[in-house]
């Protein structure tokens, strides 16, 4: 389960206000500021609605029990789910010269 203070941090991020973040994740502003401020975070349908808002704009929650290097809960920012990155419409890979020496691979 997310907290408020990754929610939180997660909108400070990506530079959104508590009203942008609430009208992505389509709740009222009020239950956004409640659940980071830690009030209710037991409301599980806001909590969904919230993190699948802020994955789909490029937040990764990394929860208590990850085997991260930092450990403990945090957030990272990666590709949004709704954009590639580095290639064309094809799936091509758009950097041609990373394979000019040979195959990639383990072991290669």
């Amino acid at each position: 389960m997310i907290t408020g203070r990754q929610i939180a941090a997660a909108r400070a991020l990506l530079g959104l206000t508590q009203e942008e973040l609430a009208q992505r994740a389509k709740l009222a502003a009020e239950a956004l500021q409640s659940i980071e401020m830690g009030d209710n975070e037991s409301d599980e349908a806001a909590l969904t609605a919230l993190r699948s808002a802020l994955e789909d704009a490029g937040i990764s929650f990394i929860d208590e029990r990850a085997t991260s290097a930092a450990g403990g809960v945090g957030i990272r920012l990666s590709v949004p789910s709704t954009t590639t990155v580095d290639t064309d419409s094809q799936e091509t890979v758009q950097y041609p010269e990373m394979a000019e020496n040979g195959p990639f691979g383990a072991g290669g």
